[in-house]
């Protein structure tokens, strides 16, 4: 089992992802802001920080670069950034997302993303 931190400030993105990863066996740490997401990744020690590039407060962009520049935080920490096709790229690469998953992500497409980044802890 794995601690993952949500941070979407769209309800219901944010409510199906988190049934399916708690389905999967894994707790989710939610957050709806930006501010509530950075908080968590720095308190509440994830194991995977999944990001919505466009929130109020701090966008997922900010969080990124802010958990990259923390030296409290492992540098190791896996940032995944869920994406509608239309972000910048090289923006999400430049701010050290370590990866990124559609929006429109089928359930086998999550599982091998939790696999490859959590490894034993991705099988609950």
């Amino acid at each position: 089992m794995a601690r993952i931190l949500v941070a979407n400030d769209d309800s219901l993105g944010a409510e199906l992802l988190a049934l399916t990863l708690t389905a999967e066996g894994h707790e989710v740490i939610p957050a709806v802001n930006g501010f509530d997401a950075y908080e968590s990744a720095v308190h509440d020690d994830p194991d995977l920080v999944i990001l919505d590039p466009v929130m109020p407060i701090y966008s997922g962009y900010d969080i990124c670069e802010m958990l990259r520049n923390d030296p409290a935080i492992p540098k190791e920490l896996p940032v995944v950034f869920m994406t509608t096709g239309n972000e910048d790229r090289r923006r999400i690469e430049r701010v050290g997302a370590t990866d990124t998953i559609s929006k429109n992500y089928a359930a086998v497409e999550l599982r091998d993303l939790l696999v490859k980044h959590l490894g034993t802890k991705a099988v609950a």
